[in-house]
């Protein structure tokens, strides 16, 4: 699998038609500050060295709440085939055509109204979704159902620590109303609810004193 990191003005273009905004363009991964936008590209690549530990390319691979699918291109270069499933797919649609991601299929769609069926994938990406759940229950089922017995849940979650809410400060960010829960809490509800954690990484630097985000991999207990 390759780390693919697509290029500013093409995250830039990205627009919702349906409120004609370039909501990317605000986002940290388009942010002025460079030092504050790799930061959090450098997540991406972290999650990019736990799926070469544990996933194959033969593997179907779920991105679960995928957003404007700016991790799309480097999951459709490591597995057969990438299902994205979000409220909104707009802008992942225009980065799928962008790409010209041929594995890759896009569902515009309310989890709890849809079923991909049970044990559909080998592989499951939440990277920065879990934590926007106040409810955690529901999805950490429907990624249960979703993943089969031998497959891998891939996380990433914000730690919401001191050093984090300070970062905040720093960098001028508030924090967004939707983060329901810091990373220990969706980890220890994971832990509680059938899944156990099989690798682990802290991001900045590799340190676990005050990461600001947990990367980890998951199987089922």
């Amino acid at each position: 699998m390759r780390y693919v990191k697509p290029p500013l003005a093409l995250l830039r273009s990205l627009v919702d038609p349906q409120t004609s905004s370039s909501d990317i363009a605000l986002d940290v991964y388009c942010a002025r500050n460079a030092l504050l936008r790799e930061f959090f590209w450098a997540r991406l690549w972290m999650l990019t060295l736990l799926i070469r530990r544990f996933s194959k390319p033969g593997d179907r691979c779920l991105d679960f709440g995928g957003g404007s699918g700016i991790f799309m291109p480097s999951l459709a270069s490591g597995f057969c085939s990438v299902d994205l499933i979000d409220l909104n797919t707009a802008q992942a649609e225009q980065m799928q055509n962008a790409y010209a991601l041929g594995n890759v299929r896009i569902t515009r769609a309310n989890i709890k109204e849809f079923d991909f069926g049970t044990g559909a994938f080998d592989a499951i990406v939440a990277a920065d979704v879990l934590e926007h759940f106040e409810d955690l229950s529901f999805p950490v089922e429907r990624i249960r159902h979703w993943l089969n017995t031998k497959g891998t849940l891939y996380t990433s979650l914000p730690s919401e620590n001191l050093a984090y809410r300070l970062l905040r400060i720093a960098f001028g960010k508030q924090k967004p109303h939707d983060h329901y829960h810091a990373a220990r809490q969706v980890e220890r509800f994971l832990t509680d609810n059938g899944f156990r954690k099989v690798s682990g990484l802290y991001h900045p630097l590799f340190l676990p004193l005050f990461p600001l985000f947990r990367i980890s991999a998951w199987q089922k207990a």
